[in-house]
């Protein structure tokens, strides 16, 4: 039996291990019931088990054989290991990423796979940042490419009916999705969100994004502005939005899907030539904090960036096609699918 799995208050992993999930036919376990909530609304079909923290070792242990997570296995062994003890039964992990940022450069992030047998990715640039990290040769490494844009694309006037009733705006949609404060001080948000609305243009919409992990204050009420705090799935919030404004999110990755304009808040001023932290930051424009007042007046259509997106799209999502034409067929079957990523792998 096999199960994706989000231990503890992470509702940020839920559109990626829930998308998973659902698309491979298997159920998603949570121990919050914030996120058994938004499981069940943003994903109706998906089968959601909710366990309290106390009770879930022993009940994964006993009832499944495979659990795929974004924790990486020291993570779960600390709240599974005397269960597994007790059971004398060990129960394989399967990482799966929960985005694809330039964050970990500067501060431990990817080291602890070391420690774990087998990972999904979505192609080359994340195989060659876990040869940096050192956590490759040891790796199984299964290619998924770009699945939950084509889950999207399986659900999307769903989707899209929810986005219209949550962003009721005929105005172009400007999405700014800040990340979290890390250990790398990646965040813009403190600073940036003030200035972003004072500063809105009549002809646009301001939709804010802000990570779970973010702290968000009362947003004065702006008849364009909209804070989608609670709101998991992104593509179709990614359809919608004309222009992007980010800082070191993943959202930033996501949005190459669509080709548009692109810009990036540098917080810390660093230097984007050079820094593989900031390499995201060659699709779009980089706008210090000194700019931030006039980022509307630099909106451009950025057309000479657009074969650079292209680019950095294909080495992020690696392009297997028979995966995404024949995905749905394989979630009727575990073996089938597993199968079914061991042929399309590209490594």
């Amino acid at each position: 039996m096999k199960a994706g799995l989000i231990y503890g208050l992470m509702p940020h992993h839920l559109d990626h291990v829930g998308v998973f999930a659902h698309m491979a036919n298997i159920p998603l376990i949570v121990t919050e019931p914030f996120i058994a909530d938004q499981a069940r609304t943003f994903y109706p079909d998906l089968e959601v088990i909710y366990w309290e923290a106390l009770e879930i070792p022993e009940k994964v242990v006993t009832q499944f054989d495979t659990i795929y997570c974004s924790i990486p296995r020291p993570l779960f062994e600390e709240s599974f290991f005397f269960a597994q003890k007790l059971l004398k039964k060990t129960v394989h992990t399967i990482w799966l990423p929960h985005g694809n940022s330039d964050k970990g450069h500067l501060a431990p992030s990817f080291e602890g796979l070391e420690h774990d047998k087998t990972a999904l990715v979505y192609g080359q640039k994340m195989i060659d940042f876990l040869k940096q990290k050192n956590v490759f040769k040891h790796l199984d490494i299964f290619t998924l490419g770009n699945f939950r844009y084509a889950y999207y694309q399986k659900y999307q006037s769903f989707y899209d009916t929810l986005v219209d009733k949550l962003v009721s705006t005929h105005k172009n949609v400007v999405l700014y999705a800040p990340t979290w404060q890390d250990a790398e001080n990646s965040s813009s948000f403190q600073n940036a969100w003030p200035i972003l609305i004072e500063k809105l243009p009549p002809h646009y919409a301001l939709v804010i994004k802000p990570h779970p992990n973010l702290s968000c204050p009362n947003i004065p009420h702006h008849p364009d502005v909209f804070v989608l705090q609670d709101f998991p799935p992104i593509y179709p919030l990614l359809n919608r939005t004309g222009i992007y404004i980010g800082d070191m999110s993943s959202i930033g990755y996501d949005f190459l899907t669509f080709n548009r304009p692109m810009y990036f808040l540098n917080p810390n001023r660093r230097d984007p030539i050079g820094d593989p932290g900031l390499f995201l930051q060659r699709c779009g424009k980089t706008v210090y904090p000194e700019e931030y007042p006039q980022i509307y007046n630099f909106f451009e259509e950025q057309r000479h960036l657009s074969q650079v997106r292209r680019d950095v799209y294909d080495y992020t999502f690696s392009n297997v096609k028979q995966f995404d034409k024949d995905f749905f067929k394989w979630r009727k079957n575990s073996l089938a699918f597993i199968q079914a990523l061991r042929h399309i792998s590209t490594i």
